[in-house]
């Protein structure tokens, strides 16, 4: 009897051993991946969930723009389509002046040349929510959200800022109108 329960207790811890040395063999031990901030800026739909503030709006435009001046490697298409994130966010008036192709092209320029002078953006910094500036202009309410930039390159490193003005349009949103330096 005693022979008997020995071989059971062995047989057992012997399943045992072979059923965990398979659970480990077949777990790939990766967890569910985050999606880069790449792909979530590209994946973002801004027609179901566009920014409710003008803050919002130049932080995610802000999002992009240190995604594609800091990321080494972009491919064309990546490029295209966060460029087509970007023209989601300006203004009618804005995109007027930046037809698809001329902005992408001029987009991609810009890429090259930052490239070859060894710049990119570092960081991005917003004005606080309390300095976002609200004006009515000719019946259309506008805000003004500051924005500063670090940039480095092979020459040192500086900050750079922008004004932007974005205007509501008529789905009340807000949208770039334009930018100019403080």
């Amino acid at each position: 009897m005693k022979k008997m329960r020995g071989i059971i207790i062995f047989v057992v811890c012997a399943g045992l051993c072979v059923g965990y040395y398979f659970y480990l063999s077949n777990y790939s031990g990766e967890k569910e991946s985050i999606p880069s901030e790449k792909a979530q800026l590209i994946s973002k739909d801004l027609d179901s969930s566009y920014p409710t503030t003008p803050r919002e709006v130049i932080k995610f435009y802000n999002r992009i723009l240190l995604t594609l001046y800091s990321e080494e490697k972009l491919t064309e298409e990546e490029v295209q389509k966060l460029g087509g994130q970007v023209q989601k966010l300006m203004d009618e008036e804005l995109l007027a002046q930046n037809p698809e192709g001329n902005y992408l092209s001029g987009l991609t320029a810009d890429l090259n040349e930052y490239k070859e002078e060894g710049k990119r953006i570092i960081s991005c910094t917003l004005s606080a929510s309390r300095d976002v500036e609200r004006k009515e202009v000719n019946g259309v309410e506008c805000a003004y959200v500051e924005s500063s930039y670090y940039i480095e390159g092979k020459d040192g490193s500086g900050r750079t800022g922008q004004m932007y003005i974005l205007r509501k349009d008529g789905q009340g949103r807000w949208k770039i109108l334009g930018y100019y330096k403080p």
